[in-house]
């Protein structure tokens, strides 16, 4: 899942904050997970100060989401949304046997497009 395509168009601001989970999911509940991961993308899509976000899951279980904010405390209010909090809940319950979260502030973005054009954001 890549819904940062946005991005792309340098719509986002020079500096912003990401929110970066890592995970081993567990054996059990493949199709609940599907459900609550798309619920969860949606209703963060929806919270004040959502940019973005690029998830990748291995074929060992070992996953990494980063959600991209405007700022620490749309990141805050992220981890209290009253349906994601219940949610997180369950994670620890039934998804994961593991996970980690580091929130990171971005300085410097840069990207590379196949028509070889570099872009870079400017340098703090």
């Amino acid at each position: 899942m890549n819904d940062s395509a946005n991005h792309l168009d340098n719509t986002w601001p020079d500096r912003y904050f990401a929110a970066i989970f890592t995970t081993q999911r567990s054996q059990s509940g493949d199709d609940v997970y599907e459900i609550m991961t798309s619920r969860m993308v949606a209703l963060a899509q929806q919270q004040q100060g959502f940019l973005g976000l690029e998830s990748v899951r291995g074929d060992d279980g070992i996953g990494i989401t980063v959600s991209y904010w405007t700022d620490h405390e749309a990141i805050q209010n992220w981890g209290r949304q009253a349906e994601h909090v219940s949610v997180q809940a369950m994670g620890r319950q039934e998804f994961y046997q593991w996970y980690r979260i580091r929130i990171a502030e971005v300085f410097t973005e840069r990207s590379f497009m196949s028509d070889d054009t570099a872009v870079a954001s400017p340098v703090a």
